[in-house]
């Protein structure tokens, strides 16, 4: 068993890009350039990029010269991976079902292509043929792309609004986000509920000439406040920024949706929630650390319904540590019976900030793909389309999370975050503000600190950040 591998390269700002490859084969193992239990060792000449691992090998031509310095370092990247991914597929015998690709939006090198003038079909053959995707996958992209074609796309002048809510009522095992349950945060709730009110008002100003196309109020579990907590977030964020359009809220656990939640959650406009079982097995949600039953899902999904809601999202996580094949069968015909608007379908990643990391736990591939084929199968029945994707590092065989949805019922903020086609002004601890510079495809970032503490005490210089970020913008 492979557990450390030895990376000898002569591109060295390419070594994390690189370790990414060897990770689709191997997963979660130590890269470095010392010893390791796999030696690989990656060189180039005047003929192109070699890498040798034993007795195999692979070779790739170098890129040609562009008058873009820009396109010219993608392609070489490009080509150097493209060579240690031919390498390490000869050794191990594997296949990724993503080919060599390991960014997070394989969309946007779908319609990169569209905007190459090339057509559908011409697409798919090209990721498969560039980046060795498996057929299903490509197709997979291309339905995408129909949908989002036929979405409202973001104009100039366009701008999403994200706060976040960290706190839930318990922590997932799974759980990497900067989020905290109410047992241990508990204190921190009104302030921080002051400190983000305060951070919008003082970002309002600077956008005051933007329209607001989407508010998105996530976590963590927004309705594990208390119903007039969440109501002065809900506020003062349609004070600072008035919405005609799209007005998200995660409810997420069902343990904390009540009728009188879901009353001041209409009455402040807001058109979608997601109630999210992640499975409907109860043991598993116990083992996960989940503190409501399935009966607790289709109670809160019946109230949701009879509160008028325009859009009810559901999601699932597949991969879930013990969870069969059949598992899955049984929490999507439960889901199916429901009939949600949408479905986000997520494959199990471990990250490292996880409980299920600390306690060793590796995400169980051997049905991964089974249950992500079921899900894509079982969301067509349910008459959903795949409307958005993205990968994740340390995925269950290395697959990606997709969110459907019926015709008419897709997210908007959804699709512009994945996508990254519209401006974000982020609210919250850890929450990232981005700016977008269309001609050169560049994002500029203002990440708010994670920590609850720190962001409550040091919320200006947050502000700050966002404003400094969008007088730049020219």
């Amino acid at each position: 068993m492979v557990t450390s591998v030895c990376l000898q390269t002569p591109l060295t700002e390419l070594y994390n890009d690189l370790g990414d490859v060897v990770r689709l084969f191997f997963g979660e193992v130590s890269v470095s350039a010392e010893k390791g239990d796999l030696c690989i060792v990656h060189s180039m000449d005047e003929l192109g990029h070699l890498v040798r691992i034993g007795e195999c090998s692979a070779r790739r031509p170098l890129t040609p010269a562009c008058s873009d310095p820009l396109l010219e370092k993608r392609l070489r990247k490009r080509a150097a991976k493209s060579c240690l991914y031919d390498a390490l597929k000869a050794y191990t015998g594997q296949k990724p079902p993503w080919g060599s690709l390991t960014g997070i939006r394989p969309t946007r090198l779908f319609f990169e292509q569209l905007e190459q003038g090339k057509s559908m079909e011409e697409a798919e053959r090209a990721l498969c043929k560039t980046f060795d995707l498996d057929a299903d996958k490509a197709s997979l992209l291309r339905q995408i792309a129909q949908v989002q074609r036929a979405l409202s796309m973001p104009k100039p002048g366009d701008i999403d609004v994200y706060v976040g809510i960290p706190f839930c009522t318990t922590r997932c095992t799974y759980c990497s986000f900067a989020a905290t349950d109410l047992k241990h945060g508990g204190p921190l709730v009104d302030p921080y509920v002051e400190a983000v009110q305060r951070e919008m008002r003082l970002c309002a100003p600077s956008l005051a000439g933007y329209r607001v196309r989407c508010i998105y109020i996530g976590g963590g579990t927004p309705t594990a406040l208390r119903v007039e907590q969440l109501a002065q977030v809900i506020e003062t964020a349609k004070e600072c920024f008035p919405c005609q359009g799209e007005f998200t809220v995660e409810a997420g656990r069902p343990d904390t949706i009540t009728p009188e939640m879901l009353k001041m959650l209409r009455e402040h406009g807001v058109g979608r929630v997601s109630v999210n079982p992640q499975t409907m097995n109860d043991e598993t949600l116990r083992r996960i650390g989940r503190a409501h039953s399935a009966g607790d899902v289709v109670r809160a999904y019946g109230q949701i319904r009879e509160a008028g809601f325009e859009a009810v999202n559901m999601d699932v996580i597949l991969g879930l540590p013990g969870e069969t094949l059949r598992d899955v069968e049984d929490t999507l015909s439960r889901i199916q019976q429901l009939d949600p608007d949408n479905l986000t379908v997520h494959t199990l990643a471990i990250k490292r900030a996880s409980k299920l990391h600390e306690l060793g736990q590796q995400p169980e591939t051997p049905q991964a793909q089974q249950m992500v084929d079921f899900a894509r199968q079982r969301a067509g029945e349910m008459g959903m389309e795949p409307y958005y994707l993205y990968r994740q590092k340390y995925m269950a065989g290395n697959l990606e999370n997709v969110g459907y949805a019926k015709p008419g019922k897709a997210c908007l903020y959804n699709v512009d975050i994945m996508e990254e086609i519209a401006p974000i002004a982020a609210f919250g601890a850890g929450a990232i503000s981005k700016w977008l510079y269309p001609r050169t495809r560049r994002i500029e970032r203002a990440p708010n600190v994670k920590n609850i503490e720190q962001y409550i005490q040091r919320v200006e210089e947050m502000a700050r950040r966002k404003q400094a970020l969008w007088e730049a913008r020219v």
